[in-house]
């Protein structure tokens, strides 16, 4: 581990009620404390210049804790969003160099330390997670951005440095802000958690945790993206990320499908109608089959299965289907090998309907005529996501045959959060494939999620604190583009409130969003909240307009991030004469027929 150098660094544990603890520095300072009623106990010890490695011993009367290899350096926070998380090995993008670091890192002196994820309604004590030396192919999951500002500072300063990696993906800064400030906000909303809510969300979470579970490959909101994309730019394959494991997954269903299932017992469902009215709650989101049968008198012609018209949004509501008559399958909205086809059946149609979103499009699988029979076929269609269903007709030439009535369906999966292990897009498939389990039983869904208000301070801020920390490194917004107007109140507020937490007026140095889809102008704004927030002392901001990927929120270029991080901390703590940043506006004035505009950083202009 690495603590802050030559300064007073808290320590604190839990132990016995009223018991006296001894803490040894092998640095040559020792402290004597006693915990309080329920045992708990915080304490500070001074530290050395000197690197170590040190040890450092806690007793009781009764227990004896010893940790080696503690090295005095520089301890920095790094948090935010995906940007901050994405290391040598994430989901998707590449990060820059991550072949040559993951071959050539050897720096035993930088260490990182990876908090476990965990979101909570109330405040925590404890996180699990290990420091690890940034040596060869251990940095792969190392925060990219953490450890190049890392590398940066070691290779100038020469002394240890700690990087306490506490981030979490689509994370609002409304969850990284604690209850207390968050509702003292003025002119923000925030819907506060109550006793009622726990309980609620309790019974949700016992009732999926029955059941076995796949986390979902992506969002829907990643397929609706990548839609777009497939429209925008044909080059760029978002498909290629996730399309290959979602056709993948197996829901464990089959025997619901096959021809030879009797579902004469199944409930029924008439369409056009929704599938959130499946429960009398109105949730229902996950994977459904749907069943019905239907009279073929000649197969001399082609037959269609016509869905109807779908509508495509922004919400990211998944919607794919499936398609099998008499139990085999002919055809997906996944495609059959076509990686960059999502919606691969649409054709014209698409192109016809295609403005902007949310849209329409008119969807349409073909049949081939060695899958029908004269006389009785059934149709079986799987759908994941959740909202409404059109009339779907069996179409021909010369026939068209409504299935108005008569649907019978089966719940296979429903989404819900992750309950543990939690990965990017921290939403699991649970499986009905168990007869044991009455799913007619289940209770209404409710989740509380890691972005709830408060929800990650709770869970893996508040338990770092008071750990001393020589400051805050900060990438996050992408998440609050459309809230743009509120980012600059949140963003501050949480600097203040992190700095009165930890008592310590320590440095904040953050990164405004890269180009990305511009979401209708509202990154620009974003951006130019974030600007406003450098009206806080002892912040600094890194520009990354010219790094960023239009087509990816996640830009491989982790390296100058890391790098020009690092420039404002070691102009700034570390007494490098060096510039800090480049060229910021600060104001402009109007002088008859001239305008004169002013910036900070403005050398070199």
């Amino acid at each position: 581990m690495v603590i802050q150098r030559d300064t007073t660094v808290s320590i604190w544990g839990r132990c016995n009620p009223n018991e006296s603890i001894e803490i040894d520095g092998s640095w040559g300072y020792n402290i004597t404390t006693i915990s309080d009623s329920i045992g708990d106990w915080i304490t500070s010890i001074k530290t050395v210049k000197d690197i170590g490695p040190f040890s450092l011993t806690i007793m009781t009367d009764k227990d004896k804790i010893k940790i080696n290899d503690i090295l005095m350096g520089e301890v920095w926070l790094a948090a935010g969003q995906s940007n901050m998380e994405m290391n040598f090995d994430y989901c998707c993008n590449t990060t820059d160099s991550a072949e040559h670091e993951l071959m050539n890192a050897n720096y035993p002196l930088i260490r990182m330390f990876n908090v476990n994820k965990q979101y909570s309604l109330v405040p925590t004590k404890e996180v699990e997670g290990r420091w690890t030396k940034a040596i060869k192919d251990s940095i792969r999951n190392f925060s990219a951005v953490g450890y190049f500002y890392a590398k940066k500072l070691h290779e100038t300063i020469d002394v240890p440095i700690g990087i306490i990696n506490s981030s979490w993906g689509s994370s609002d800064a409304e969850s990284w802000i604690s209850h207390k400030t968050i509702n003292s906000i003025k002119g923000i909303k925030i819907d506060s958690s109550s006793l009622e809510k726990i309980q609620l969300c309790k019974r949700s979470e016992d009732w999926f945790s029955k059941f076995k579970s796949i986390n979902t490959p992506s969002s829907g909101f990643d397929l609706t993206l990548a839609t777009y994309f497939e429209r925008s730019d044909p080059t760029i394959n978002y498909f290629d990320y996730f399309i290959d494991e979602w056709r993948n997954i197996d829901f464990r269903d089959n025997k619901f499908i096959s021809s030879q299932n009797n579902y004469i017992n199944w409930p029924k469902l008439e369409l056009p109608g929704s599938l959130k009215t499946i429960y009398e709650s109105n949730d229902f989101n996950g994977v459904i089959i749907l069943k019905n049968k239907f009279i073929v008198d000649t197969i001399k012609d082609d037959y269609m299965i016509d869905m109807g018209e779908i509508t495509l949004g922004w919400s990211g509501d998944l919607r794919e289907y499936d398609f099998y008559i008499n139990g085999d399958k002919v055809g997906s909205t996944f495609g059959d090998g076509h990686s960059s086809s999502y919606f691969n059946k649409l054709g014209t149609n698409y192109k016809k309907h295609y403005k902007s979103y949310p849209f329409t499009y008119k969807l349409v699988q073909k049949i081939p005529r060695s899958k029908l029979k004269i006389g009785r076929n059934e149709i079986a269609i799987r759908v994941i996501g959740s909202g409404d269903i059109g009339l779907i007709s069996i179409v021909s030439k010369d026939t068209e045959i409504h299935m108005k009535h008569s649907w019978s369906y089966k719940i296979s999966a429903e989404i819900y959060k992750q309950l543990k292990d939690y990965v990017y897009p921290y939403t699991a498939f649970y499986l009905y494939n168990e007869p044991d389990k009455e799913i007619k039983n289940r209770p209404p869904v409710n989740s509380f999620n890691f972005n709830e208000p408060s929800s990650l301070f709770n869970g893996i801020i508040n338990p770092l604190i008071p750990y001393t920390i020589k400051g805050v490194i900060w990438y996050q917004g992408e998440n609050n583009a459309f809230r743009f107007k509120d980012y600059e109140k949140l963003f501050s507020s949480l600097i203040i409130d992190w700095r009165e937490k930890w008592q310590n007026n320590f440095p904040f140095y953050y990164v405004q969003i890269a180009p990305y889809f511009n979401y209708y102008g509202t990154n620009a704004l974003l951006r130019d909240e974030q600007r406003k927030v450098l009206k806080i002392p002892r912040t600094g901001m890194v520009v990354t307009l010219d790094i960023g990927e239009n087509y990816d929120i996640h830009p491989s270029n982790k390296h100058d991030v890391g790098y020009r991080l690092a420039r404002f901390a070691l102009n700034n703590q570390y007494g490098l004469d060096i510039i800090e940043s480049g060229p910021l506006f600060d104001r402009y004035s109007i002088n008859g027929d001239r305008i004169n505009i002013y910036f900070d950083y403005y050398l070199f202009l």
